[in-house]
């Protein structure tokens, strides 16, 4: 039922794209976090939204694929903390992402101050 429900919402974005308005964008949006939160809990859920768009809001070129980036060696490296240590894998992931996402921030590039 939860692959159909994303099926139809993936069809809605691509077939749709551009033409939804922000109306649509948030009524997708709005179904996507809904049936997310059942799946795998709130606090993952808005890790997985909040912490690469912060770890990443001063870079100027890559940032969607160092979001990607971010999100996917999270769960990678929470899944395998998890599966070493028998201990839960939400918490470990949003650890994970968060201490990655700090990384991040503090390596990336500096924010530039705005030009008069």
């Amino acid at each position: 039922m939860v692959a159909l429900v994303y099926a139809a919402i993936l069809a809605a974005w691509f077939g749709r794209g551009g033409r939804l308005g922000r109306t649509g964008f948030y009524l997708l949006f709005a179904c996507v976090v809904t049936v997310s939160v059942q799946l795998v809990g709130l606090y993952l859920v808005f890790a997985t939204l909040i912490v690469p768009a912060l770890a990443t809001r001063n870079f100027a070129r890559g940032r969607l694929a160092a979001s990607y980036a971010l999100g996917a060696l999270g769960y990678a490296v929470g899944l395998g903390v998890s599966l070493l240590s028998d201990l839960p894998a939400g918490p470990l992931i949003v650890c994970a992402m968060t201490a990655l996402g700090a990384v991040l921030f503090m390596v990336g590039p500096e924010a530039r101050a705005p030009r008069a």
